[in-house]
């Protein structure tokens, strides 16, 4: 990793961090095995700037979906980019996409592009304090950047304090005190903003559904936050998976295949508000993500692509289960098929966590990218998934080793 850490060295004398992402900077627990810098993709797999090659299951953070470099998207971004990238007006492959949105998602009625995840959901409360005349919101789950969603650190975040009274959090999957909240405030309530699935095991659906329950019955907005869950854990995402219809939903990174564009998309009677006041940045009509984006869902609705994308997710759950009861190891996979884990489930938390921690690392050194959650792509084949489990279960027999010998120790917190 000599050319990574030398320029991860001269990155942090411009760059704090030395990236653009918190989710992509470096680990220090993983120091001496995870790449800082990725120079190229294609497929499922990945080389870092040392020309090392991993069998990716990060996915750059959930966009890749049918695979990195994946010709028939970045064909279409090359035809439309001998016409143009921004136009003095809008491009008319705005509707066309428009058009795709509306035929795939039942209850966007009417849609608008934006940039990122953070843009979309953002404009969805806005969109629903509009609608109501009300200020506050509740927030679950992770949603951006913006004061409204960052304000449990306020102030030393530059959050203004005031703000707190403004978004209260409910914990994800705590029905109780969702139902606490919404019963106190709801006469100020404008929004529940909600991720639809936490990535953890509970896979039924119920807590998202019991919110849109109460949010029905108080005459609050629902707003999903799919920015992750959007076109990946189904065509329709969790709206289809759990059979549940938001007011207003954000979407992001998956349809698009990695090019930066996002959506915010609802019922007329709420889009429509959009009438009343401004709400807009220049990029949101730029035409290569855009094209991308039609590219990326033509397949989707063409080929079988979360049928092969469920497919080789539980593929890996079941490796994960035989290494598991093969090496002995108390766990057993989890969640669901396209971001699976394996749970480690021993009565000792501490040695859980040092295990799981030692067990990434050896998986690094193996050539198997992947942190917390296995995300998979169309590109992912049976034979990647299982070259994965051959080195998974080769990292996981090390981490066993190891984790014997340091079990008592301090494990390092690495994500």
């Amino acid at each position: 990793m000599k050319r990574s850490d030398e320029h991860f060295k001269e990155a942090l004398k411009l760059i704090p961090w030395g990236t653009q992402t918190n989710a992509k900077r470096p680990f220090p627990a993983f120091d001496e095995t995870m790449p800082k810098y990725i120079e190229r993709g294609k497929g499922c797999r990945i080389w870092d700037i040392d020309g090392n090659e991993y069998i990716d299951f990060r996915l750059a953070l959930g966009p890749i979906t049918l695979g990195y470099c994946y010709d028939e998207v970045d064909d279409a971004v090359r035809k439309q980019m001998e016409k143009g990238v921004l136009f003095s007006m809008a491009s008319p492959i705005e509707l066309d996409l428009a058009r795709l949105i509306n035929q795939t998602i039942p209850n966007a009625e009417m849609v608008r592009f934006m940039k990122t995840g953070e843009d979309a959901n953002i404009c969805n409360i806005r969109i629903a304090r509009a609608y109501t005349g009300r200020d506050m919101i509740l927030t679950c789950g992770y949603h951006g950047y913006p004061d409204w969603f960052a304000t449990e650190e306020s102030p030393k975040n530059g959050v203004p304090a005031f703000m707190k009274e403004y978004a209260k959090v409910i914990p994800w999957g705590n029905c109780e005190i969702a139902e606490l909240l919404i019963r106190q405030y709801h006469e100020r309530i404008a929004a529940v903003i909600s991720i639809p699935y936490d990535m953890n095991e509970d896979v039924s659906g119920n807590f998202i559904r019991h919110l849109r329950k109460l949010t029905k019955e108080f005459g609050i907005l629902l707003v999903l936050d799919e920015v992750w869950t959007g076109f990946r854990l189904a065509l329709g995402g969790a709206q289809e998976l759990f059979n549940v219809e938001a007011d207003l939903v954000g979407y992001a990174k998956a349809f698009a295949n990695g090019y930066p564009l996002s959506a915010f998309v609802g019922n007329r009677q709420y889009m429509e508000k959009l009438n009343d006041f401004k709400m807009t940045t220049t990029y949101a009509g730029e035409t290569l993500s855009i094209a991308a984006a039609i590219a990326t869902l033509t397949i989707m609705k063409r080929e079988k692509v979360h049928a092969h994308i469920n497919a080789m997710g539980k593929r890996l759950m079941s490796g994960f289960n035989d290494i598991a009861k093969s090496l002995g190891v108390e766990g057993y996979a989890a969640g669901l098929p396209p971001a699976a884990f394996l749970k480690i489930n021993t009565p000792d938390q501490s040695y859980n966590a040092l295990l799981e921690y030692l067990w990434f690392r050896e998986l690094l050194r193996e050539g198997v990218f992947v942190i917390l959650r296995w995300f998979i792509s169309y590109s992912h084949k049976e034979a990647d998934i299982d070259e994965a489990l051959e080195k998974a279960k080769r990292a996981l027999k090390r981490a066993l080793d190891a984790a014997s010998k340091e079990r008592g120790k301090v494990t390092p917190f690495y994500w």
